[in-house]
């Protein structure tokens, strides 16, 4: 008996816990741009500093708990992209973007492999490989010998065709957008030669 009660009040709790993370996740909408966006009322583009630092924890905590959850993996790779896009981070270097980046496309990239079939995935995963491959569209020749030149070359050349098979799969799920998208296409080369 006691063990049915115990079963029932654990049911009871993470239920509880559910609902009430749930609650806490930001809504999103595909702005008139074609963008998946965080909305808040009074927020712009980027979320204001620390303002998602509660909903990351609690993320992160899910994600240990739960590697495979594709909602906690949407909603942190969703949240690193808000952070480290070019209109809160503007500066190609700026320190930390490329491997905050590179961990959301890990993240975008795993829930979809885990079967997350949802259009804002699959349009996530393009952006974020746009702001990939424009952290390596700067004049980098000052900053890196030959070696790393070549290598960084290779990676933003992966990282361009990613993005432009990301958008072209959603051309084909969203055609009423289809001009919006194709201007989202990358279509500069990595600038040294």
């Amino acid at each position: 008996m006691k063990s049915i009660t115990y079963a029932a009040s654990l049911l009871v709790i993470s239920i509880t816990i559910s609902l009430n993370s749930l609650a806490q996740l930001p809504k999103t909408k595909i702005d008139n741009k074609g963008d998946l966006r965080i909305i808040e009322s009074g927020m712009l583009v980027v979320p204001p500093p620390k303002k998602y630092d509660k909903l990351i924890d609690s993320l992160e905590k899910n994600l240990k708990l739960n590697p495979d959850d594709t909602t906690s993996l949407f909603y942190r790779a969703l949240i690193y992209y808000s952070y480290n896009q070019m209109l809160a981070q503007p500066a190609q270097q700026a320190k930390g973007t490329l491997e905050r980046l590179t961990l959301a496309k890990n993240m975008i990239e795993k829930a979809i492999d885990l079967k997350m079939k949802d259009f804002k995935a699959k349009l996530l995963k393009a952006q974020i490989y746009n702001e990939l491959c424009y952290r390596f569209s700067g004049d980098e020749s000052w900053m890196f010998n030959t070696v790393e030149v070549a290598k960084r070359r290779k990676q933003f050349e992966s990282y361009k065709e990613k993005t432009n098979h990301s958008y072209e799969e959603i051309i084909k799920a969203d055609k009423n957008k289809e001009y919006l998208y194709k201007n989202k296409m990358i279509m500069y080369s990595y600038p040294i030669k």
